[in-house]
């Protein structure tokens, strides 16, 4: 056995610069002028104003021992631990002072001293900041873990009776876990939806009271079998059926719409959610349904389709011109008669084109001064003149005139509504325009033939007063040889005549 007196004297540890800075990436040196030698590379990054040569209290302020910083205020607490705040980011660095004996250094060994998470992230440090050795981290995450613990608990204590305020939180948790799954059943019953729980293999386990009142069927009558083989009939999509099966063999939820039967045999639409439901493993143990009856929606879905297919039939149909635009004035409806009568295709105009393109720029700065007068306020001459009038809901139909694709003119009747919303918000205006060409025709035709008519009477009453005249002429010629006249209603109808 060796001699104790033999054995080797124990040699001082040091540790080598780039382990000391692994060790305490918060500490720095200081000559006995107390301006900074260097420090570790976190404290650098956090404050960057801790250059060499920098004194430490234009740096730091005292916190703990209290006093002003000096190597004496050092010397005099150096077995105390010393608390200092950065003057600009307000970090506080705790840890105490070591004088080097073989230099004329001091030595701070610090961390930063927390009280919350927050403070953490603010600064942007994460665990490779720290020294493995320093506590910070732990007592953070046991900090914050408290803090956790101690909001779930007060969140648990409101619900919870008095008694029941000191249980362990796992036992709350537990607790709240299972009224919250009685909440769900409780919900589950008295929903109007229907709700179907089945196994893996798709056969039912349980229904709720809203499945029976939509099919029919009870528990006791639907237990253990599968849904479609009692609900579906005839005029079931089968390709609806098949992707139902695919995602269900497949173990993936899916959404769908299907035509179901009730025991009573009445046809439904039926729209449904499924969902599967795992253990921790991931294994499917069932699948859960939830399902609502969509029928006065299909209906009138359908209702709305068949209008939709009505008033597209008379937009197509009808003899008028239809255009529709949006708020801004960009067309969104050219029906044919509208492609007719001006010789562009929808295709041209739908999207792309507003109303003033087929017509006369003349015409709209003239409707523009009037409605600017008329309004008492300016109408500016582009699709302003169109709908100022309609957009106050006042009626606006009035003659206008169209130029065709080819640069051909007619006249139109124009009548413009402006459409609003539910909320009394424009959503768009619609223009119906009938062609006046025959009219003015008809009307040119009527006017030539009241003035003939005018030239015929005029000509006839000339005739009928030249009669009158000579009648009147041969009863003075008799009347002077003292003769009677031939013609004494003449002179009756003469007498009574104005003076001229």
């Amino acid at each position: 056995m060796m001699n104790a007196s033999h054995q080797p004297a124990l040699q001082p540890i040091g540790l080598p610069p780039e382990q000391f800075a692994v060790a305490f990436p918060f500490h720095f040196a200081l000559g006995l002028d107390l301006k900074f030698l260097q420090a570790g590379s976190s404290l650098r990054r956090l404050c960057p104003d801790v250059q060499p040569g920098v004194p430490l209290d234009q740096i730091f302020n005292p916190i703990r021992p209290q006093g002003e910083i000096s190597l004496d205020w050092v010397q005099a607490n150096q077995s105390r631990f010393f608390l200092l705040e950065h003057r600009t980011t307000k970090l506080l660095l705790r840890g105490e002072f070591m004088r080097l004996p073989a230099k004329d250094t001091l030595v701070f060994l610090g961390s930063p001293w927390f009280t919350d998470s927050s403070e953490i992230i603010a600064l942007g440090l994460n665990l490779g900041d720290f020294a493995i050795h320093d506590p910070v981290a732990d007592m953070l995450q046991v900090f914050q873990a408290n803090k956790m613990a101690l909001e779930d608990a007060k969140k648990l204590a409101a619900k919870l009776t008095a008694q029941r305020a000191e249980l362990r939180q796992a036992n709350e948790r537990l607790q709240q876990h299972e009224a919250e799954t009685r909440k769900l059943a409780l919900i589950a019953e008295r929903t109007d939806n229907a709700v179907v729980l089945t196994d893996a293999t798709g056969k039912v386990v349980w229904v709720n009271a809203g499945f029976t009142r939509l099919t029919g069927y009870t528990l006791d009558e639907t237990i253990g079998k599968k849904p479609g083989l009692l609900l579906q009939g005839t005029e079931t999509d089968p390709a609806t059926v098949r992707y139902m099966h695919e995602q269900l063999s497949k173990g993936e939820g899916f959404k769908a719409q299907i035509i179901n039967y009730s025991k009573t045999g009445r046809k439904y639409w039926l729209a449904t959610e499924v969902q599967p439901i795992r253990n921790e493993a991931g294994e499917i143990l069932n699948f859960m349904a939830i399902q609502s009856d969509i029928t006065e929606r299909k209906n009138s879905e359908t209702l709305l389709l068949e209008t939709s297919t009505l008033q597209r039939a008379m937009l197509e149909g009808a003899g008028y011109a239809i255009i529709a635009t949006n708020t801004q004035g960009i067309i969104q409806l050219f029906n044919p008669a509208a492609e007719r009568m001006l010789g562009y295709s929808a295709s041209e105009m739908v999207g792309k084109q507003s109303p003033g393109v087929f017509h006369i720029a003349e015409e709209i700065v003239a409707r523009a001064q009037e409605l600017t007068a008329e309004l008492a306020h300016e109408v500016k001459p582009g699709f302003e003149a169109f709908v100022a009038k309609a957009e106050l809901g006042q009626p606006d139909q009035r003659e206008w005139t169209y130029v065709r694709k080819d640069g051909s003119r007619f006249p139109v009747l124009l009548s413009i509504t402006t459409l609003f919303d539910t909320h009394g918000k424009i959503t768009g205006h619609l223009g119906v325009a009938s062609d006046l060409t025959e009219r003015k025709r008809d009307e040119e035709k009527l006017r030539a033939t009241l003035s003939e008519l005018e030239l015929f009477n005029r000509v006839m009453m000339n005739r009928e007063q030249r009669v009158l005249e000579l009648k009147h002429e041969i009863n003075q010629m008799l009347a002077a040889n003292g003769r009677p006249p031939v013609y004494p209603s003449v002179n009756e109808t003469k007498s009574e005549q104005p003076t001229q």
